[in-house]
C-alpha cells in the first residue's frame, strides 16, 4: 500500500491534537497502537465533518482537498491497522470489515472519482471535483450513507480495541 499523503488544512482539522501524526519522522516513530488511535479518530471526525460539509457552496480545490484528505486518512486508517492488526483480533477482523466495505461499495466511489485498489487502499482522480457536479458529492456524503456509517463504526471499533502504549 503505497501512499502520497498530502498535509492539507483538513487533515489537519481531521486529525486534532494528533495532527503531527499525518506525515512525515512523527509518523515513523509512534507508537503503532497511537498511530491507530489518531489515524481511527481522524477517520471518524472526517466522515462527520463532510456529511456536514456542502459540496454545492465549494470551489473545486476545496471539494478535491476535502475528498484526497478523506482518502490520506481512510488510507492511514488501513495502514496502521495493518500494523496492529496482529495484537488484536478485534481490530484485524474491523480492518477485514473496512476492506469489504470499500469492495462492496467501489462503484459507488467510482462515481465521485475516488478508486479502490486491489488492498482495499483508495486513491482519488487528480481531477475528481471538475469533472463530477458537487451534487453527487453530496448525496455521497449524506448523513443517511450506509457506506459511511458503516466505515464509521467499523473505525469506532478499532479506536475502542488498541492499546495506545503498543
Amino acid at each position: 500500500m503505497s501512499m502520497n499523503v498530502s498535509n492539507s488544512l483538513s487533515l489537519r482539522i481531521y486529525y486534532n491534537t494528533y495532527s503531527k501524526v499525518v506525515t512525515g519522522a512523527t509518523r515513523q516513530s509512534t507508537p503503532t497502537g497511537t498511530l491507530s488511535f489518531a489515524d481511527t479518530s481522524a477517520l471518524k471526525n472526517a466522515i462527520r465533518k463532510l456529511q456536514d460539509y456542502n459540496f454545492e457552496e465549494s470551489s473545486d480545490e476545496q471539494t478535491q482537498e476535502k475528498i484526497r484528505a478523506f482518502a490520506d486518512t481512510l488510507n492511514n486508517t488501513l495502514q496502521s491497522a495493518e500494523k496492529y492488526a496482529p495484537n488484536s483480533s478485534s481490530v484485524k477482523h474491523a480492518l477485514s470489515n473496512i476492506k469489504n466495505l470499500n469492495s462492496q461499495y467501489a462503484s459507488d466511489l467510482k462515481k465521485i472519482g475516488i478508486t479502490v485498489e486491489k488492498d482495499g487502499s483508495v486513491s482519488v482522480y487528480e481531477s475528481a471535483a471538475k469533472n463530477y457536479k458537487k451534487s453527487k458529492f453530496d448525496d455521497f456524503f449524506d448523513k443517511d450513507s450506509e457506506y459511511l456509517n458503516a466505515l464509521y463504526k467499523e473505525a469506532k471499533k478499532i479506536n475502542r480495541r488498541v492499546d495506545v502504549r503498543i
